[in-house]
């Protein structure tokens, strides 16, 4: 019989995109070796990924396909006795309530903990960066504004730089020449307090090092909310 170690099973619906996901598992177990001593394998959750060969959602945009993807996610994390499931993806919270309703486990919001974070900082205008599928259905706004945070999206120009850098790192081109487009981006918006990174693609382009402004990782503020939140049975 498999040893249980009191922690909830993690289901991750990932593959949006691949490479996120691995770093939000890496995030993880980073997370248990640095704050809860973990050396052993059985001192970490157990914990499934799913790599969904969804449909594109940085160029395409997100629609009833993609929920059907995810839907179907939950159904096979579920079945494998995950207790406890995470999104590595901002462009697939558009569809986050019809996930968590469809699912009987707790679901993980990026976008509650990334408001949480925020407003945690005493920050009250940010620009978010994100795919043009968060931004045209603002899905951060009402999480965001509720707690008075302002919220400023890059002009179309400026976004059209932002899209084409993280499909560079979806490709595996991102470079020095894309970190320096995304820097000037965030420069062209001087009355900012902080920066959300709002797609789990752009951490690989910039990150806290490359500037002076409070920036919000996604992707660990996720990480780090389901490292707390596994450690809690019910």
């Amino acid at each position: 019989m498999m040893k249980q170690n009191g922690y909830l099973k993690i289901g991750v619906l990932g593959g949006m995109g691949p490479e996120a996901s691995a770093t939000f598992y890496l995030s993880l177990i980073k997370l248990f070796q640095t704050e809860l001593k973990a050396r052993h394998n059985f001192e970490y959750p157990e914990m499934m990924i799913h790599n969904i060969p969804s449909p594109d959602n940085v160029e395409a945009g997100v629609d009833d396909e993609l929920k059907d993807y995810l839907l179907n996610s939950v159904e096979l994390l579920e079945k494998s006795g995950m207790q406890l499931l995470a999104i590595p993806c901002n462009s697939a919270h558009v569809h986050i309530e019809a996930v968590t309703a469809a699912s009987k486990v707790t679901v993980m919001n990026i976008l509650e903990e990334t408001a949480h974070a925020v407003s945690r900082a005493k920050i009250n205008r940010v620009l978010l960066l994100g795919t043009e599928s968060t931004l045209k259905k603002g899905i951060y706004v009402p999480h965001l504004e509720q707690r008075n945070i302002e919220v400023v999206v890059p002009s179309p120009d400026h976004q059209e730089v932002v899209t084409h850098s993280i499909m560079a790192v979806c490709d595996g081109t991102n470079d020095g020449i894309t970190k320096r487009q995304v820097l000037d981006v965030i420069k062209s918006y001087p009355n900012i307090e902080g920066v959300v990174l709002g797609c789990t693609e752009i951490p690989f382009i910039v990150n806290q090092q490359d500037m002076e402004l409070p920036c919000f990782d996604t992707l660990q503020i996720l990480a780090r909310a389901t490292f707390k939140r596994c450690q809690t049975q019910g």
